[in-house]
């Protein structure tokens, strides 16, 4: 044991030593071609590089593609590893670099910060699943197994600017209710193979990188505790100071590249270049947003503001309706685009505010809408009839509590501590407000209830006894069902069933687009979108059985 942390320390200390070299190596491993006499009035292609890795290391990736190029486009091509992301970004701002293989983080700030002077050109391919998540990992050896573990533990994680290293493992970690102040120390390490060696040696418990980085240490003694869904990795990027034809050029180039030595050599896991659009970045825009506060997201003239309640991680949410959203606007002409706020009350807000043009929310949330505000319901889903949706053309809530605990019917819920998503959920709240109600109990009066804003803060909130009870939404209990012991929950009671989700028109000055808008959800039958989004279809919104909903 004594020589193994040995040995890792030595690996550290050479790999810091590395990552103090030049921003290129005299001798990189990758054999060049015969050298090739370009036109004296061509001036270099500069690429540049974020250093993920050590610099040498970013460089001997990149060697084969900068040969590529050259033989491609016929121009002399220089490899410039970037000192850290904030000298990449500013690099970038100024024009200094024609390329640019960045972070998505960094492409949104660059984007937001320097007035659209960086176009995407392509993102990776990736041969398999899963190359393209972040991870949140500590040492094998450790207790830590789940998210629930790392509360008062040391976290290190890479650069602020990194999307990787730094927001989706930080957005993780909010999405079940642990910010970066529950922590012991936080440090950031820069580069990912830091954060992962200083977990290895126990200087850190918790890191967060990319899973790709954090394979390569599994047989070191790391484990993942917690994998992100898929987001776009890395992009190519273009300055727009590049003449037009160049940059088509470049990026038919990426496209057509096969060659998997070059492919290889940048990441092992991928299979080719695929053109990318400024849109396949906009969950990361969410996702700093509601982190930050910093609002990157861009709308365009024709831009069509479609708001989710909601209900589960904004990664998750829009895995589900991005697929719905590219549809939409490849039928109608419009740009349709996600709006996904951090919380029930901020989603009640921009409806309000006049600025959405269609919104997808519980039956509660839109009857308390529409009596303040002018909505109309356009169709309404069909869940898919399994465990995890919940049944039908309905949905409930569910009651929940540990099964150690002495709550056994629902008389015993009198007086206890209940935590629920939030006044205005329909499976967090209402469902369960209704079916108490029927047996004589008055959820508001007999109960101290505990405004969570989140089903998964719901469930840990019982979990962890800091409630005796818990109203939820019953497919949400799969959410978090690899983070905690199942077992240990109960469920009380299913509660009163409740119309499904409505999609409603928020504005009155384009009608045509409504009914074009209401025609397509009523006729989709695209099983990948409806497969993405969980549902069996849309159906014509029943008024009446909303309006019942007013009521409560």
């Amino acid at each position: 044991m004594v020589i193994k942390r040995f040995i890792l320390v030595l690996l550290i200390i050479i790999f810091c030593l590395s990552c103090q070299g030049s921003q290129t190596t005299s001798n990189p491993p990758v054999e060049p071609p015969p050298k090739k006499q370009f036109p004296s009035d061509v001036e270099p292609l500069i690429l540049s590089i974020l250093p993920i890795e050590s610099p040498r290391l970013m460089y001997e990736k990149f060697l084969p593609l900068k040969y590529y190029f050259e033989k491609e486009l016929n121009m002399p091509v220089v490899i410039k590893i970037a000192k850290d992301y904030k000298t990449a970004i500013e690099e970038i701002g100024r024009r200094e670099v024609h390329l640019a293989y960045i972070d998505p983080m960094a492409y949104c700030e660059i984007r937001a910060r320097y007035k659209n002077k960086i176009i995407p050109l392509v993102k990776a391919q990736p041969k398999e699943l899963g190359s393209s998540r972040s991870v949140l990992i500590a040492k094998d050896s450790s207790k830590i197994d789940r998210l629930i573990d790392v509360r008062g533990k040391r976290l290190a994680l890479g650069n602020r600017q990194s999307s990787f290293s730094y927001l989706i493992p930080l957005a993780m970690l909010n999405d079940v209710g642990i910010t970066d102040k529950d922590f012991s120390a936080l440090d950031y390490l820069e580069q990912e193979d830091r954060v992962a060696l200083s977990v290895l040696i126990g200087n850190h418990d918790v890191g967060g990188i990319s899973e790709s980085v954090a394979k390569r240490y599994l047989a070191d003694g790391i484990k993942i505790i917690k994998k992100s869904d898929e987001i776009p990795q890395f992009l190519l990027s273009a300055s727009d100071m590049l003449p037009r034809e160049k940059t088509e050029a470049i990026l038919q180039s990426l496209v057509s590249l096969k060659d998997p030595d070059i492919l290889t050599s940048i990441d092992k896991n991928m299979k080719g270049f695929v053109a990318a659009q400024d849109r396949d970045f906009d969950i990361v825009r969410i996702m700093i947003k509601n982190l930050t506060g910093h609002n990157y997201i861009e709308y365009g003239q024709k831009t069509i503001k479609f708001a989710v309640l909601p209900l589960y991680p904004a990664i998750t949410i829009y895995q589900r309706y991005e697929d719905l959203m590219r549809y939409l606007s490849d039928k109608t002409g419009y740009e349709f685009k996600l709006v996904i706020p951090k919380d029930f009350e901020e989603f009640v807000r921009v409806i309000k505010s006049g600025d959405i043009d269609f919104s997808f929310q519980n039956p509660y949330v839109f009857a308390m809408i529409d009596k303040h505000y002018d909505i109309t319901a356009i169709a309404s889903t069909m869940d898919i009839s399994d465990e995890e949706t919940g049944a039908g053309e309905e949905f409930r809530g569910i009651i929940i509590t540990r099964t150690d605990s002495d709550i056994k019917n629902l008389t015993d819920l009198m007086n206890k501590k209940v935590m629920i998503v939030s006044p205005k959920s329909a499976g967090g709240f209402l469902s369960q407000k209704i079916f108490l109600a029927k047996k004589g109990i008055n959820a508001e009066k007999d109960l101290r209830l505990i405004d969570a804003k989140r089903q998964e803060k719901v469930i840990l909130g019982v979990y962890k006894g800091n409630a005796d009870a818990g109203f939820v939404r019953e497919a949400a209990l799969n959410v978090l069902k690899e983070e905690i012991d199942m077992s240990k929950i109960k469920i009380l009671a299913k509660t009163t069933p409740l119309p499904n989700w409505p999609i409603a028109s928020c504005r009155k000055d384009k009608p045509t687009l409504v009914k074009e808008v209401k025609k397509l959800l009523l006729e989709l039958n695209d099983k990948d979108i409806l497969s993405s989004a969980k549902i069996k279809g849309f159906k014509q919104a029943n008024e009446a059985e909303l309006e019942s909903v007013k009521q409560y």
